[in-house]
């Protein structure tokens, strides 16, 4: 996956581009849908099993400002669940759902006449999480919280588009291969017998190389120039 990666970086600076087809004035329109999902089993007596799963879809609409060029605009919504079960039937689960908007600028190179393109994104967006974690089968009182959090992020999103018509094209990529963001959050948490509240913010830094890596796949229409 990183060299992968790496190459496909170094293709997207060096590939020089032949007659430019996203023309400016272009209207663009579609979305985009990523998903990761993982689980982990070790088998009897192993250790606990770990599920994880995440999801996002994020309509758009976009303006080619010059050719190959596009400033757009979307909303999103996403998903996230994690579920750890222990050989003692103890279970910690979360399950939190975030709400967004954003705006991004993308380029595109494309590879002559082949119809495909490389293309790199940066997106600027603030979401809003809601979600709950729960603790149970403890020897103690069960365990609930309530999350609620906001961030701004900046990412990197590479990728590749193929134009199965002029006017419509499917792509797929690496959504925050590379991210730097800010973000607050506010924890609810207790039990039938007592109740806490914590409350944490800071900046946060990451590039996603690994299995957890968001893929995206999603179709635009070209529409107008």
């Amino acid at each position: 996956m990183r060299r992968f990666t790496f190459l496909f970086l170094i293709a997207f600076i060096m590939i020089s581009a032949v007659n430019g087809q996203i023309q400016k004035g272009t209207t663009v329109w579609g979305g985009n849908i990523g998903f990761n999902t993982q689980k982990y089993d070790p088998g009897p007596g192993g250790g606990s099993i770990n599920t994880n799963r995440s999801f996002n879809v994020a309509p758009l609409f976009a303006k080619a400002i010059k050719q190959n060029f596009i400033v757009g605009g979307d909303v999103t919504y996403g998903n996230s669940f994690n579920k750890q079960e222990s050989p003692a039937n103890a279970v910690y689960k979360t399950d939190n759902n975030s709400y967004g908007i954003g705006a991004f600028i993308r380029g595109y190179k494309n590879l002559g006449n082949s119809g495909f393109y490389l293309f790199l994104q940066s997106r600027l967006g603030a979401n809003v999480t809601k979600g709950k974690t729960s603790n149970t089968g403890n020897p103690g009182p069960v365990m609930k919280s309530d999350n609620n959090g906001f961030d701004i992020r900046l990412n990197l999103y590479p990728g590749v588009s193929y134009a199965i018509t002029p006017k419509m094209h499917i792509e797929t990529g690496l959504n925050d291969l590379f991210q730097v963001g800010y973000g607050n959050s506010k924890t609810t948490s207790g039990n039938q017998t007592s109740e806490t509240k914590t409350k944490s913010s800071g900046f946060n830094a990451g590039i996603g190389l690994g299995s957890s890596t968001l893929w995206t796949v999603g179709v635009k229409f070209f529409l107008g120039s």
